[in-house]
């Protein structure tokens, strides 16, 4: 399994932690940024060559006519 846990309130912004953990380890990330953008955005989950994360989700809450998309960088 996987469980996504942040050291933010309801809203992440750049410098935030993001911590996933797996069974075998904790893999802490650094929000860099965040965009709003359409749901046909799909070049937001390209792969950047470094160790990074991307999260998606339905924006805004209940009308989820577009997604916000969180950046961040592997800190360990």
């Amino acid at each position: 399994g996987l469980l996504v846990e942040t050291t933010a309130g309801p809203t992440l912004a750049p410098g935030d932690q993001v911590i996933i953990y797996t069974q075998q380890r904790q893999y802490v990330y650094v929000v860099d940024s965040t965009a709003i953008v359409e749901p046909t955005a799909v070049e937001v989950m390209a792969s950047t060559g470094n160790p990074t994360t991307t999260l998606i989700s339905c924006y805004p809450y209940l009308v989820n006519k577009q997604r916000i998309v969180v950046f961040a960088r592997l800190q360990n």
